[in-house]
């Protein structure tokens, strides 16, 4: 028996390689090729990748720590609850920019006790020929703690609103505000700019740099005596 057939190779040949038979494989091949020239370009030991490490080094050399991330979600989603109700997108958007302005201020790595004083004064809403609390207890072994009170009749550190402990480095390793002692897992209800300082200053983000003594401290809360 001999069977024949007639192939037309031309037809098969031209089917095969139509647009759209090609066009699928085309796409996966280019796509493919792209990603594994991104991964090559991109990957952990890339330069791409060493000298975006080194500018986020330089941009953040202090770090940001999870309790940045979180209290600024915490102000965010704050915002938004109070302005959504306005339906105003315009609003949503100041909002979240206060809020971001607050809670992530720009803060210098390090900051002197005297420019301290400053912010508390206008944190705590006093004007030039108002008085507050401030009481600086330096420890024998290095650092020491600082309280300040909008109530300049205070009665005592203890009681005061606000109050941080720092090493002898000028690290802050604990902090009150507003009356209530933050740990890692507490968020403040409402964060302005002083307090966002000070927050700034427990997560690491700035240190304090001590160039007053305890009777300057008190002397810069007083009403007649606020220079620094």
């Amino acid at each position: 028996m001999e069977i024949k057939i007639d192939l037309d190779l031309a037809g098969i040949i031209a089917a095969a390689t139509a647009t759209e038979r090609l066009q699928p494989i085309i796409d996966k091949a280019i796509a493919e090729a792209l990603k594994s020239a991104i991964e090559d370009a991109t990957g952990y030991r890339s330069e791409f990748r060493k000298e975006l490490t080194s500018q986020m080094s330089q941009a953040i050399p202090h770090g940001l720590r999870i309790d940045d991330y979180a209290k600024f979600q915490q102000m965010a989603n704050a915002a938004i609850n109070e302005s959504v109700h306005g339906a105003n997108a315009q609003i949503i958007q100041t909002a979240m920019k206060a809020a971001l302005k607050n809670v992530a201020p720009d803060v210098p790595e390090r900051i002197k006790l005297s420019e301290l004083m400053k912010e508390a004064r206008y944190g705590l809403h006093k004007e030039e020929h108002e008085a507050f609390y401030a009481h600086l207890k330096m420890s024998e072994r290095g650092g020491g703690w600082l309280s300040l009170d909008g109530n300049e009749d205070c009665r005592g550190e203890y009681l005061a609103e606000f109050c941080i402990a720092f090493n002898e480095e000028g690290d802050v390793y604990s902090l009150k505000l507003d009356g209530r002692d933050l740990t890692p897992k507490s968020l403040p209800d409402a964060v302005g700019g002083f307090d966002g300082l000070l927050l700034s200053m427990y997560v690491g983000r700035t240190s304090l740099e001590l160039d007053m003594d305890e009777c300057e401290v008190e002397s810069a809360a007083t009403a007649e005596e606020h220079g620094y």
